[in-house]
């Protein structure tokens, strides 16, 4: 190619070489915006992790709410007998007593769940539940055991305080969104 030549084509190159800029200016910027988007939805490791660690964690809630329900009607099942007169308070200590490592097991399972921090204060509720039903349930043995008034009257103010740790609980579990066996 001559000089002349290489001058005479040198605009059309370089109108090239605007357009092929422009192109690759405007597929720069639209892979930018495209990542400016897409990066704190897919990268973001904390929405990632959280996603993946509510999903387990509510699935290991309810499983142990489930748990939970069936071990306390069993109990109130057992133990409801003495109401109709069928056993009597020592048949009512050993059966409370059967159920206190069962208690304890479930509190042991919701003490070692790793909530996601959203779900922290519904769980510790959930657990402060359990808690409180053991111990009235400690206390409605006792009670049958010396027939002190003051233990049932422990019992009773306990078994409210676990219903309204539970009802509590709840209503921060439900405003979650995540869970669907919470009333």
């Amino acid at each position: 190619m001559s000089d002349s030549s290489f001058f005479r084509q040198l605009p059309s190159r370089i109108q090239r070489t605007k357009v092929s800029g422009r192109l690759l200016g405007l597929g720069l910027s639209s892979l930018l915006i495209i990542l400016a988007f897409v990066t704190p939805t897919f990268s973001n490791p904390t929405q990632i992790s959280f996603a993946q660690n509510s999903t387990s964690f509510v699935s290991s809630l309810e499983n142990l709410v489930k748990k939970a329900n069936n071990l306390s009607q069993s109990y109130h099942n057992e133990t409801g007998n003495a109401a109709k007169g069928q056993v009597d308070n020592k048949t009512i200590i050993a059966i409370t007593d059967s159920f206190k490592p069962k208690y304890q097991s479930l509190i042991n399972e919701v003490k070692a769940l790793q909530p996601p921090k959203q779900l922290q204060n519904a769980t510790g509720l959930y657990l402060k539940s359990l808690e409180s039903e053991l111990q009235s349930n400690n206390h409605f043995r006792n009670y049958l055991a010396t027939n002190n008034a003051t233990e049932s009257k422990l019992s009773s103010k306990l078994l409210s305080d676990s219903f309204n740790y539970e009802i509590e609980a709840f209503k921060k579990l439900k405003a979650s969104g995540l869970f669907s066996i919470v009333p």
